[in-house]
């Protein structure tokens, strides 16, 4: 399901540099240098940028897309793609003097991100003073800004129960080299570290109003990509990657085979595997047309000039759920027919298993708040969690 876009066609011209560049992502445990530079002369992670910053501001489908084709080359710049292409969209949000911060000098400029709120945000004149540790800032050795999330304190440190999303450039922060994993090793996803850094109101945004759609960007950005809604477009960013992901070990493994009945045409696999084969090409498949299906209904709403019902929005939650498990199904039931050959460590089969099963653990991807609330919906209509 191939969506034509300038950005995707040129990453999609050097497809067998990318798949190459991900062992040297893995060994360097960061996206390798190159393989971000094919990103950025591409312009993928300006897919959601405003126009009037350079960007495209392209209906979200394309950029999930872009997610998809990416991750399915390289794990490592799927990912990336996902976590801070996304933020191109998220600053297009903020008041225009972030925009301004960020973009004035270098619209190509990327942002990183750890948005658990683990930091404190303590209210001093014209804005807060933070500090804090955040995990998993996925791509940050390659951005020069970053968002992160905290508890605001007030003047005495005493917590309001107010969440923010705080951007800070990369002289407010330090980034710690933390990241050894199983899998996803090639994203760089390290630790960002701040102390007793200002930060101003223009760069603060409240949760609350972020979840509500009351975007101070609207001012300057009044397309339907930037009214849309904030779970809606942001869930894509972490489950797309691992769809193409799981597209790309189903590919292994057929490629296996196929080497096979080349040396000897009655090679055929078992008939069990066949259909392993099939269930997991259907499940890759099945799960990319939900996540775009959903995030095309929600756009065609807010181009109309709509606000995304309520049912659609839970829809996407169930359905973004029931995607990442169709992922992770086909990736183990391609792993299983792979044969021998799919736990050689150089094979590329097993390293994007690892990596599919790495993603499901990203606090979003994770099934039992999400169905559990949804579960609740269908009995009670009740409006819980985020949207």
């Amino acid at each position: 399901m191939h969506i034509n876009h300038e950005a995707i066609d040129t990453v999609l011209t050097v497809r067998d540099r990318m798949r190459e560049l991900e062992a040297e992502s893995t060994q360097q445990r960061r996206l390798a240098d190159e393989t971000a530079k094919i990103l950025r002369d591409a312009g993928i992670m300006r897919l959601l940028q405003p126009k009037r910053y350079g960007g495209f501001e392209a209906d979200p489908c394309i950029f999930n897309a872009a997610m998809y084709e990416i991750a399915r080359l390289s794990s490592s710049a799927g990912w990336v793609t996902g976590v801070v292409g996304v933020h191109s969209w998220h600053l297009g949000l903020f008041p225009d003097q972030a925009q301004q911060d960020v973009w004035g000098d270098d619209p190509d400029t990327w942002i990183s991100s750890s948005y658990s709120p683990a930091g404190t945000a303590r209210i001093v004149p014209g804005g807060y003073e933070l500090t804090g540790r955040w995990g998993f800032s996925s791509g940050s050795d390659h951005c020069n800004w970053v968002f992160v999330g905290a508890m605001v304190a007030d003047e005495d440190g005493r917590r309001t129960g107010q969440q923010v999303h705080l951007l800070l450039p990369r002289k407010d922060y330090t980034i710690d080299d933390v990241w050894f994993t199983s899998g996803l090793i090639g994203t760089g996803s390290n630790d960002i570290v701040v102390d007793k850094v200002f930060v101003p109101e223009h760069r603060v945004h409240d949760v609350a109003d972020l979840y509500s759609e009351r975007y101070p960007g609207n001012e300057v950005n009044p397309g339907p990509l930037f009214r849309m809604p904030w779970y809606t477009v942001f869930v894509n960013a972490v489950v797309v990657p691992l769809v193409g992901m799981a597209g790309r070990v189903v590919d292994e493994a057929v490629g296996i085979h196929k080497s096979r009945l080349a040396a000897d045409p009655t090679k055929l696999p078992h008939p069990a595997s066949l259909a392993r084969l099939t269930e997991a090409d259907c499940e890759v498949d099945t799960a990319q047309r939900i996540l775009q299906s959903n995030l095309a209904d929600a756009y065609a709403a807010v181009v109309r000039g709509k606000e995304v019902p309520l049912p659609m929005r839970q829809r996407s939650k169930r359905d973004h759920i029931a995607a990442v498990g169709l992922a992770v199904s086909a990736a183990d039931k391609a792993y299983q027919v792979g044969g021998p050959r799919s736990i050689v460590s150089s094979c590329a089969l097993q390293a994007v298993w690892r990596d599919v099963h790495a993603g499901q653990h990203h606090a979003i991807n994770l099934p039992d708040k999400v169905n559990h609330e949804y579960g609740e919906y269908l009995l009670t209509g009740a409006l819980n969690g985020l949207y």
